[in-house]
């Protein structure tokens, strides 16, 4: 079963917004990254985790476990809702996508456990940030 860790970071709330994903499966190990544009913090995590599936559908990853530092997401795919608007969109994404899979779990770890993910996605956020002040 492969491993997924996903995070989001934001310069602002909302701001200028970056993603990145780790995905560990037996034989390799993948990262990627992708700016976000302008959100809020909720909605760069939403993004974060839609980004995160597309990575895995294109590895064709069949069963996998998604770990994620946002409690938020871990709550609204557990009770099978959200409840802000904002993020339905998000939400009916990662469903649409969660077909493509034959098992998906979703579990909360704190933030210290997702160091890889939150390094790549400040990374990334730092590189867009430094050259829009050019």
């Amino acid at each position: 079963m492969a491993k997924i860790y996903f995070d989001a970071a934001t310069a602002g709330n909302p701001g200028e917004s970056a993603c990145a994903v780790v995905i560990i499966t037996d034989e390799e190990r993948f990262h990627y990254t992708k700016p976000l544009g302008q959100m809020d913090n909720h909605s760069a995590e939403w993004a974060s985790f839609q980004f995160a599936l597309e990575c895995a559908v294109k590895h064709h990853i069949a069963t996998c476990l998604v770990y994620t530092d946002s409690k938020l997401i871990e709550d609204s795919i557990n009770r099978g809702n959200v409840k802000n608007e904002k993020f339905k969109v998000y939400y009916n994404e990662v469903l649409k996508l969660e077909q493509n899979f034959e098992l998906l779990f979703v579990r909360w770890i704190p933030r210290n456990q997702n160091k890889e993910a939150n390094h790549h996605a400040k990374q990334t956020l730092y590189q867009l940030t430094k050259q829009s002040k050019k």
